[in-house]
């Protein structure tokens, strides 16, 4: 009576199920691989960023230029150059958050951990945010401690890139 000629419907819908299934488990995969690769460029990026404050950092001590830090000292002077941070004792958290504005050529800004809530925030535009931070070395006459954290978020949250760098007073 039946006919072994064709398919029957529950093979036809067993075929269908699994093709929906590796379709399903391809997409997923797919998905997953484009966010790994955005998270590693942006992770390249934000490491590129830091290694860049360090070096403006280091520029900035070896330049010892007038006007290329904004900070208001202990005594209540004003840093203008990097090598007035050397007499300044840095001990954080108390003076050491800096950030680069973003004026051109940019401007090495301090912060008090008291007033860091009032940095402005980098342009709309600007994926990542940098924080510099100098801290005194030992007695912090001779050395300081430079981090530069890069932060970015993604749509699986917050992230960032550290680096720490120690410079010697020239």
């Amino acid at each position: 009576m039946f006919s072994d000629k064709g398919q029957s419907l529950m093979e036809l819908v067993v075929v269908i199920a699994v093709i929906i299934i590796v379709v399903v488990a391809l997409t997923f995969a797919t998905i997953a691989s484009l966010r790994n690769a955005q998270f590693s460029q942006n992770q390249v990026q934000a490491t590129k960023l830091a290694q860049e404050g360090i070096e403006k950092i280091r520029t900035l001590r070896d330049r010892d230029t007038a006007d290329a830090i904004n900070y208001l000292k202990g005594d209540g002077g004003r840093a203008t150059k990097f090598s007035d941070l050397w007499a300044v004792n840095l001990s954080c958290p108390a003076n050491c958050y800096f950030y680069f504005n973003y004026a051109s050529p940019p401007v090495l800004v301090g912060a008090t951990v008291a007033n860091l809530e009032n940095i402005p925030p980098p342009p709309a535009k600007l994926q990542f945010s940098r924080q510099v931070m100098i801290e005194d070395v030992g007695n912090g006459q001779n050395q300081k401690k430079v981090t530069v954290i890069t932060n970015w978020t993604d749509v699986s949250g917050p992230h960032e890139s550290k680096l720490t760098t120690i410079l010697g007073k020239i």
